[in-house]
């Protein structure tokens, strides 16, 4: 029994000494010093020279000097939202220079084919326009999907609040099970929630991403329940109701002016099918539109007029609901 005794003292004071060995080479070897010096020293100086910065930033081009330049004209600032709503992520500079150089080539162009200098210029003009206007068509056709999507989500948060969930999980739901963009978007503010914005600003940036009156009535809503109460079930569902029937409404008003739209349509293209027939029968008689400098002044004005009946038509047709 004595010898088991000394046995274990013996173990106990070995293992004491390893461990107290192991413990000095972990906390001071020289090479582990050297290196925790390396990442002291290191991570001192970049504090020190940069600072820590968690502010989100817009890149607007890929070039350092271009992103600067752009960063500081606030002018740019609607374009910046129109990419934004448009979901692009191409930077902001890429469609500058592209406008740039659109109008630059249908100058270029229409100067070589001694167009006037009025035609020249909107020709020009009408090409610089083309990257924003598909920027804008795009944002159109996101918004109306958003649209298309927003009874759902609302119906979905109504039943997660019914089953005994807040607010806050119900748009998480929405932003894991939907489809962009509404879960995109959703998820966007559920994540500005959690970084500790406030809440009704979050809310207010998801009204400014989505710029429709759907969701600026539901931001409405929800900022006003939490001002002075009220059941938010009933409230999303009604929401969600206002918004199934005036689709419905929609359909019907677009069903009761088809025969208008048609006949704007067929009046639009009736010059382009009349010409195209006119020139594989006469090519010389039609050629004085663009040999003669009359025929090609007639041509910009009509141009001019049927772009501004096609935006009258158009405005005619499209009733707001």
């Amino acid at each position: 029994m004595t010898y088991l005794i000394a046995i274990g003292i013996f173990a106990s004071v070995i293992l004491f000494i390893e461990a107290g060995y192991a413990a000095h080479h972990l906390l001071f070897n020289p090479e582990t010093q050297r290196v925790k010096r390396r990442l002291r020293t290191w991570s001192t100086m970049n504090l020190r020279s940069h600072g820590v910065d968690i502010a989100r930033k817009h890149i607007l081009s890929e070039m350092p000097w271009l992103n600067d330049v752009l960063a500081q004209m606030p002018r740019l600032r609607p374009l910046q939202r129109l990419l934004e709503q448009s979901d692009t992520r191409t930077p902001m500079g890429v469609f500058l220079a592209l406008s740039a150089l659109l109008a630059l080539c249908t100058f270029t162009t229409l100067s070589v084919v001694h167009m006037n200098v009025p035609a020249t210029i909107g020709g020009a003009t009408v090409a610089a326009c083309l990257p924003f206007l598909y920027l804008y068509r795009k944002k159109q056709r996101r918004f109306l999907q958003f649209e298309r999507q927003f009874p759902e989500a609302l119906d979905l948060v109504s039943r997660a609040l019914k089953a005994g969930h807040a607010f806050l999980t119900g748009m998480k739901m929405v932003g894991e099970e939907f489809p962009p963009p509404i879960g995109m978007e959703f998820d966007k503010t559920i994540e500005e929630i959690t970084f500790g914005m406030n809440f009704s600003e979050a809310l207010g940036n998801l009204a400014t991403r989505v710029d429709i009156p759907d969701v600026k009535f539901f931001v409405t809503s929800i900022l006003v329940q939490r001002e002075t109460g009220g059941n938010l079930t009933e409230l999303l569902e009604a929401i969600s109701h206002i918004i199934r029937r005036r689709f419905e409404l929609q359909a019907r008003v677009r069903a009761l002016s088809a025969q208008a739209r048609l006949s704007a349509l067929i009046l639009f293209a009736l010059p382009f099918v009349s010409g195209a027939a006119i020139y594989f029968q006469s090519r010389e008689y039609l050629s004085l539109l663009w040999t003669d400098p009359w025929g090609r002044t007639m041509v910009g004005v009509c141009g001019v007029l049927m772009l501004a009946g096609a935006v009258i038509m158009k405005r005619m047709v499209a009733i707001r609901v």
